[in-house]
């Protein structure tokens, strides 16, 4: 038998090279490992011991060697798969002939995985495998449901994906990186949830003891005691409907805890659709239960400069890639895009979310166009991977709606009375007043002392901060996305001080105050939206129930309707609900479930035929399964907008000083997503019209105009406000 490698050293006589046995072997035990999690250990054994077969050549020796030449070493243990292990044998092939550029699309056209199958040349040295019992079908470890054979099949198959690429990337870090090996978090022992168990309990008792008495926060004693009490309840899909203030994100993550230490489940999972939550969530979490046990996997992260900190930025870097930590906070965006991908980056944690707590907070925040198969993927994890999902918002969407095709069984409510609980924490009244002019509008918010309006559009939060400000009353504020994170907060520490000193205090903003951001404000206009987004306003209203009377919600209609599709949607299904419910309370139960049942009735919940992509009507023998195509069909973010870096501080000129000299800019970007405000491709262009962009390494825009960027109201898009360039930042 001949000698062959998997990875090579920098010693040329190969005695440090890593035999290929071993490195297949390592991978194997690996994704058995993972797999069996799942009950599908065989599968990821399989799929390591033949990820790499095709390396068992002599041609790949030579490369390794220095030769240039190209190798498949993929598409060998691809065909060995479909031609030994049954019909499901091709699942295999699909994961072993992705496992470095992507699970491929099924089909006979050229670059397909049938194509590969059928026209790639067999390497004739398979002495490698003699151990390997290649014969046989194999079967999936569950029975597969009859309306959604196709999915679940494919869905498996992701899983699996993720069990090797992880497996592979593991073993050859040991190999090629172990410094970077040995960085990793040791595997959590299990009593590591009983742990966190206590940390939180401390914590909340600590925090009990400095509250003050209210009945605010008796509720939300009451709240968390329901919460724990339901957390031994059979693992399942469970919904937290808190109104806003009601105390869910503690009260949530101690059921989250209890539910896994009852069960003996792996991680908790919170998916969340705002950086601005994860930020303001993991923060107090990490506070809660320390920073070695949660992982903030978002693209805002701001890693610290503390040097004490550096081995948790290097661990949470490392953690991020697979998600192994036992407490992941992170956005919508990441977890079901993840579950959709076709690429082994996105994929390999896929694994690590099987035998999870997943946590959806804000889960009415779903994206109508996709909400399907978002459904059809929560059902096959808490159905098949052992996952329990709880549904976490102050307005419950009717996800459980016989009328759509994939409606989530058996929800369970976690509070005993939420249509009680909603009148014990009403902290508001809300009052219809109609169309309103921006004039009188402006007018209106002048005339309180402390009051947050928000609108819909960015334009209509310029016009109308700068009608407001024209008043010369200081403490006159505006939030839009048009100002960088950073920026963002620190105006909204100086609305919050001002809001205890009980100092003048008008904010005009976006939609983006509307969730996770801490504000209590006496009074509260909002244009008319979905009442979802009416209810999150009115979460930043009498908050803390200080106030003697409720506190006063106006809606009104704006004189200039947003042309966004998705805004007036939402609208029209709010006014229809208000028509329909004339007597009902505008943000009680009754109103919001009749809401959501319009607007999922309405709107196509699959528009870009995902089901109908990875769930057709009739699987061929073949099982042609379009992994590619359904993934570039995913994407809950479409906009075609691009990130300025504005440099406007000493950290973010310095930051970018290193982006101008380092090989690898990823780390410094990453960096930089604080100072960056995300534009249109028109706005971009006007911007560049105007001469207030360069262009640093080609491709990263960085703003060198300061006339372009108001400390008010942040990047003057239009390009209209713009002077003459300062210099250039080096």
């Amino acid at each position: 038998m001949h000698h062959y490698y998997a990875h090579s050293s920098d010693n040329p006589d190969k005695s440090e090279w890593q035999k290929l046995p071993d490195h297949l072997n390592n991978t194997a035990a690996l994704a058995e490992r993972f797999a069996a999690v799942f009950s599908a250990g065989q599968w990821g054994r399989l799929a390591g011991l033949l990820h790499d077969a095709g390396k068992a050549t002599p041609r790949f020796t030579a490369r390794l060697e220095g030769n240039s030449a190209r190798v498949d070493h993929s598409t060998f243990g691809a065909q060995l798969a479909r031609d030994r292990l049954g019909r499901l044998g091709v699942l295999l092939s699909y994961v072993v002939a992705g496992h470095h550029g992507g699970l491929p699309d099924g089909g006979g056209q050229e670059g397909k995985l049938h194509f590969r199958l059928k026209h790639a040349k067999m390497p004739p040295d398979v002495e490698l495998l003699p151990d390997v019992d290649l014969r046989g079908d194999l079967l999936p470890p569950f029975k597969l449901p009859a309306e959604r054979k196709a999915f679940s099949l494919a869905f498996f198959t992701r899983m699996i994906f993720s069990c090797l690429v992880d497996a592979d990337f593991l073993d050859t870090e040991a190999f090629c990186a172990p410094e970077k090996a040995r960085q990793r978090a040791p595997e959590a022992d299990g009593d590591l949830f009983k742990h966190l168990q206590r940390s939180l309990a401390e914590f909340l008792a600590d925090k009990a003891r400095t509250a003050v008495p209210t009945p605010v926060n008796d509720l939300r004693r009451a709240i968390l005691s329901q919460c724990r009490q339901k957390a031994g309840q059979p693992q399942g899909f469970f919904s937290l409907t808190v109104p806003t203030g009601g105390g869910k994100t503690f009260s949530s993550l101690a059921f989250a805890l209890d539910h896994a230490v009852v069960h003996g489940l792996r991680r908790v999972i919170y998916a969340i659709p705002f950086t601005s939550i994860i930020e303001q969530n993991a923060r107090e979490f990490k506070a809660a239960l320390g920073s070695d046990y949660v992982l903030e996997h978002h693209c805002n992260y701001k890693e610290s400069d503390d040097p004490e900190e550096s081995a948790y930025n290097r661990r949470r870097g490392l953690a991020s890639e697979n998600w192994d930590a036992p407490l992941v906070v992170t956005t919508n965006v990441q977890f079901f895009e993840s579950l959709f991908s076709n690429k082994s980056s996105r994929c390999r944690k896929l694994h690590n979310i099987a035998g999870s707590v997943i946590v959806l907070d804000e889960a009415q925040a779903i994206p109508t166009d996709y909400l399907e198969p978002c459904l059809a993927a929560l059902r096959e994890l808490v159905e098949r991977y052992g996952c329990s999902v709880v549904l976490c918002t102050a307005t419950q969407p009717a996800l459980d709606d016989g009328s759509l095709r994939m409606a989530l069984p058996r929800v369970q409510e976690i509070v005993d009375d939420p249509q009680g609980l909603y009148q014990n924490l009403r902290r508001t009244q809300v009052h219809l007043i109609g169309k309103v002019s921006d004039k009188d509008l402006a007018a209106r918010v002048d005339a309180e002392r402390q009051v947050l309006c928000i609108v819909s559009t960015k334009k209509q939060a310029r016009t109308l901060f700068e009608k407001v400000r024209q008043s010369g009353e200081e403490g006159t504020f505006h939030l839009s996305t048009n100002m960088y994170p950073i920026h963002r907060r620190r105006i909204l520490e100086e609305i919050r001080t001002r809001l205890r000193e009980k100092k003048a205090c008008r904010l005009v903003a976006t939609s983006l105050v509307e969730a996770g951001v801490d504000l209590d404000f006496p009074v509260v206009y909002r244009a008319m939206a979905g009442l979802d987004s009416i209810a999150q306003a009115a979460g930043r209203c009498n908050r803390e129930g200080r106030l003697p009377e409720k506190g006063k919600v106006f809606v009104f209609e704006a004189e200039n309707p947003p042309r966004m599709p998705w805004i007036r949607r939402c609208a029209s299904r709010a006014a229809e609900t208000l028509r329909a419910l004339p007597e009902a309370d505008p943000l009680g139960l009754e109103a919001m479930h009749r809401y959501f049942e319009l607007l999922y009735d309405v709107e196509d919940p699959d528009k870009k035929q995902i089901m109908d992509l990875l769930n057709p009507k009739q699987l061929t023998g073949e099982l042609i399964l379009p992994f590619r195509e359904a993934a570039q069909a995913f994407r809950f973010i479409e906009e075609d907008t691009v990130g300025v870096i504005v440099a406007l501080d000493a950290e973010a000129r310095e930051l970018v000083h290193e982006l101008r000299h380092t090989p690898y800019p990823r780390a410094t970007l990453r960096k930089l997503q604080q100072y960056t405000v995300a534009v249109r491709s028109r706005e971009f262009a006007a911007l560049q019209g105007a001469g207030a962009l360069e262009m640093v390494l080609r491709d990263f825009p960085l703003l060198c105009n300061d006339s372009a960027y108001s400390e008010d109201v942040g990047l003057c898009v239009d390009g209209s406000e713009v002077r003459e360039p300062r210099e250039l930042i080096l």
